[in-house]
């Protein structure tokens, strides 16, 4: 199957649509299920690929052919129930078709609206009768507040798709009822109860060894596993964290050398858990001792059993935690060590087994992990080491597995990567050829499986990219060719589904270039830029944190107020600036990104331009020199970045600055770079 599920769903109820999606794609399956056997064969790390941008469905009233392929392509079905998706005659349309093909149990509920009891949030096929007369009631997670909330209906669904769990929680619910009011009073005193837990299982360690350890393991599978279940289910997630919290700091006073496997497998799972909510919350200080603790028990198993590959795997994944929480923390060397962790150990879990891909690519993930780490300080050369690593193993893997076209859409994105690195190094041309091949690989993608969505969406990125380049190269025509190709394929891809919000963010983006390649003649240019800024702004208003979306419209903003200002409109200019700021601020000052920095750092040259021309230089003078601050505030050993240098020669020019500017021009020249607009020419100093 192509497709781990199909989300199926009311256009009412997109929004929720999004939010499982994310939640689904981003999940990891915890270390001790991966391999072991699930309903559809050995559980994968991932929950893999997952449909769910529909057609616009055709008039006749038939689901259109992309999802009945989709669908023939699923192994489950999940259905977003709400009253709206009850009275969709297309969600019950695709409940139809799905169940042509497969038993009811391939169908999984997510209920987000209405009352189940009353079979209103339902599509009617799921409450017909089946073949034996019988209406069965469907399978189904409550994300509701006051059903089972949505991180809990998330996990409940999960386990469907997965094959475990699902139906053991079920007989569980059924065998446990009797238990429920104990287990409630067990919650509401839950600090007091782990206290006493561990009193009792002191003193029976000092009677009995043995059954001292068995206590415990049977205790903490309670308290991590049936007690979080029943904490989370009522809702008292204040005593869940508290249950935590004792834990961890009793996980703390236990040496991982005196316990068996079974309780440092237990505990290790438990602490991963516990640092992963911890994450989610945003409390990175326990989310790092939770990791921490986890590795420490791992690391213990493994040292037990070094010939175990999983215990091995089990311990990378430690490291890696270990590794991303230092990196949202800003302390990027302890980051870099512990990735680097578990890029090696990664290599180590390849060399105990070549005939387990899963394992095979965690070595890419090291590698690709740390050239990410790389590029966010600003180590170019250093990520580009780790994007070739990861490319030549792709490489091995396209050549061995040729109809596997997610390895070559994978491959496809770390040559773009490695494009986008040179580009940032200023190597044009180097940029503008892993581009290219990006783009060849992608469109060998379209002619294998051309109904995919993904590729056609690398597909504009990479025409994008490489009108970009070709721009910076003064290859205009072919810029504006590239352009042109983007655009007339967003816009098919928009025609096809105008509520997916993807899709037009890269319509407005592709129209954005569209506008840029004729900054030089503003009067063709403005009524680009103006279309460009309304996509965009309805993008943004859709979807108001993304802060990819936010620094596109603003560059289109001034680039609006840029264009004014050559046509001497300086009520358009001077409104296009305000309306810029309006967008880049909230962004600046919660500390968004190297494009928002450029574009805030253009926006205050041009606002000094503007006020030398309306005669008041002390203001010009001064927003130059904000301008100048923020394009030399740069860490790194070899200077600005090269996308600063183009606006810093600018802007050192405006403040008579021009020798200061020389070594900058002289990168440009090197690249063999060409601007759209003309550098401004030197005053005064002899050339070079």
């Amino acid at each position: 199957m192509r497709y781990r599920a199909f989300l199926s769903y009311s256009h009412a109820d997109a929004h929720w649509a999004r939010w499982l999606l994310r939640r689904l794609e981003s999940y990891r399956v915890p270390a001790r299920l991966v391999g072991t056997a699930g309903r559809d064969g050995p559980i994968p790390a991932r929950l893999g690929p997952m449909f769910r941008d529909r057609d616009e469905l055709p008039t006749a009233g038939d689901l259109s052919t992309t999802i009945r392929e989709a669908l023939s392509e699923s192994a489950t079905l999940v259905v977003i129930c709400s009253p709206a998706a009850a009275q969709s005659k297309w969600v019950d349309a695709e409940v139809q078709a799905f169940l042509a093909h497969n038993s009811r149990d391939r169908v999984l509920c997510f209920v987000v609206d209405g009352e189940p009891s009353r079979n209103d949030c339902f599509p009617p096929t799921l409450l017909a009768p089946d073949a034996e007369g019988r209406v069965r009631e469907p399978l189904a997670a409550d994300a509701r507040k006051d059903g089972d909330g949505k991180d809990r209906a998330a996990l409940k669904l999960i386990a469907g798709l997965l094959g475990v769990g699902f139906d053991t929680l079920v007989q569980r619910e059924a065998q446990r009822r009797n238990k429920r009011m104990a287990i409630f009073a067990a919650a509401s005193m839950a600090g007091m109860a782990l206290t006493s837990t561990l009193a009792v299982t002191a003193y029976v360690a000092r009677n009995d060894a043995q059954r001292r350890q068995a206590q415990a393991e049977d205790l903490l599978g309670f308290m991590m596993g049936d007690l979080r279940e029943k904490l989370t289910t009522v809702g008292r997630l204040d005593l869940m964290r508290s249950v935590d919290d004792k834990a961890t700091k009793y996980f703390a006073t236990l040496d991982p050398r005196d316990l068996s496997d079974h309780t440092l497998e237990q505990q290790a799972r438990s602490l991963t858990g516990i640092g992963q909510v911890r994450l989610e919350e945003g409390n990175h200080p326990a989310a790092a001792a939770a990791f921490a603790e986890a590795y420490d028990r791992t690391r213990a198993l493994y040292d037990r059993k070094p010939s175990d590959g999983q215990r091995l795997f089990d311990r990378a994944q430690a490291e890696y935690w270990i590794g991303y929480v230092a990196w949202q923390q800003d302390r990027f060397g302890d980051a870099e060590a512990w990735l680097t962790r578990y890029r090696d150990s990664a290599l180590k879990l390849a060399a105990m087994d070549r005939r387990n891909f899963d394992w095979q690519k965690e070595v890419a993930y090291g590698h690709h992990n740390l050239a990410v780490l790389d590029e966010a300080r600003g180590q170019h050369a250093k990520a580009e080491q780790a994007l070739l690593k990861e490319l030549d193993l792709f490489r091995g893997w396209v050549q061995a597995r040729p109809q596997d076209l997610q390895l070559l859409f994978e491959k496809s994105t770390i040559e773009s990567l490695l494009g986008s690195n040179a580009l940032r190094q200023g190597r044009l041309q180097e940029s503008e050829s892993w581009f290219a091949d990006s783009l060849s690989e992608l469109e060998a993608l379209r002619r294998k499986d051309p109904k995919d969505a993904r590729w056609r969406e690398d597909w504009v990125d990479q025409q994008i990219f490489l009108a970009d380049v070709r721009a910076q190269r003064g290859r205009m025509d072919e810029a504006h060719a590239a352009t042109e190709l983007a655009n007339r394929e967003a816009d098919a891809m928009v025609k096809q589904d105008p509520t997916n919000k993807k899709w037009a963010s890269a319509q407005a983006i592709a129209r954005f270039w569209r506008a840029q390649l004729e900054v030089e003649d503003p009067a063709i240019g403005m009524p680009k830029a103006a279309e460009a800024e309304r996509l965009l702004a309805a993008v943004h208003a859709a979807e108001p944190k993304d802060m990819r979306m936010r620094q596109w419209l603003a560059r289109t903003r001034v680039l609006q107020a840029r264009m004014a200002f050559e046509q001497h409109d300086d009520a358009t200019t001077r409104e296009r600036m305000t309306a810029a700021h309006a967008v880049i601020d909230p962004g600046w000052k919660s500390g968004e990104g190297e494009l928002l920095r450029i574009t805030l750092a253009e926006l205050n040259t041009l606002e000094g331009e503007f006020a030398k021309r309306n005669g008041d230089p002390a203001t010009a003078m001064a927003r130059w020199g904000e301008a100048r601050a923020l394009l030399l505030d740069d860490k790194a050993p070899d200077g600005p970045t090269f996308a600063r240098l183009d606006p810093l020669v600018r802007t050192l020019h405006f403040m008579a600055q021009d020798e200061a500017a020389m070594p900058y021009r002289q990168r440009l020249v090197a690249a063999a770079y060409v601007p759209i607009e003309p550098l401004p020419p030197l005053q005064g100093i002899a050339a070079r």
